[in-house]
């Protein structure tokens, strides 16, 4: 199952009750993109062969490497195309060790990263915006202006929709929400 949707939308809510309930394996798009970026992993030692300037002891300064991506877009695009396909093979890898009858990946770039063609359905977990900013506000601490830019630098509602095969509108309670996995893992008769 593909997880997808934008920041504040509760992923991480449906993929805790996944795990929970039905005893997903959850893989994280964005925590396995960190985890490449550590010492040992080919990625590191790629992304410190393309940037000798941030290799803080084999491991990568990342302040430093956020400074140097973030002025110059062409470097931003070299670092881009080792961590991203980094992170894409990473993911397939830890698919195909995984023993559990589902499997969860969840990413805010699903479409176009590739990963969306290894689902066998794609999930968009929606909920309203001014709830979303809200949660933002509430859990991180952003101004309400950083929860609003941040929300409208990511996709639209309408461009995961069109992709999704199952909605699930997070907006309302928690029990709502688990109502509705519930429906979609059940909806064939047969339980996971």
């Amino acid at each position: 199952i593909g997880i997808m949707g934008g920041v504040g939308s509760g992923k991480s809510t449906v993929l805790e009750y996944l795990e929970k309930q039905y005893h997903a394996c959850i893989i994280q798009s964005d925590l396995v993109a960190k985890e490449i970026m550590t010492k040992g992993h080919e990625v590191c030692s790629r992304v410190l062969k393309e940037f000798p300037d941030v290799n803080c002891n084999g491991n990568i300064d990342r302040n430093k490497l956020a400074e140097i991506v973030f002025h110059d877009e062409e470097k931003l695009k070299k670092l881009n195309s080792i961590t991203h396909p980094g992170t894409i093979l990473e993911i397939r890898k830890r698919i195909s060790e995984c023993s559990c009858s589902v499997i969860v990946v969840e990413s805010a770039l699903m479409i176009g990263s590739g990963i969306e063609n290894d689902c066998d359905e794609l999930w968009f977990i929606y909920c309203e915006k001014e709830e979303r900013i809200a949660r933002l506000m509430q859990s991180r601490g952003y101004s309400r202006q950083k929860a609003m830019d941040i929300i409208s630098s990511q996709p639209s509602d309408e461009a995961y929709n069109c992709y999704a095969d199952e909605f699930i509108d997070n907006t309302g309670s928690p029990e709502n929400t688990q109502e509705q996995i519930d429906f979609v893992m059940n909806k064939d008769g047969c339980q996971v």
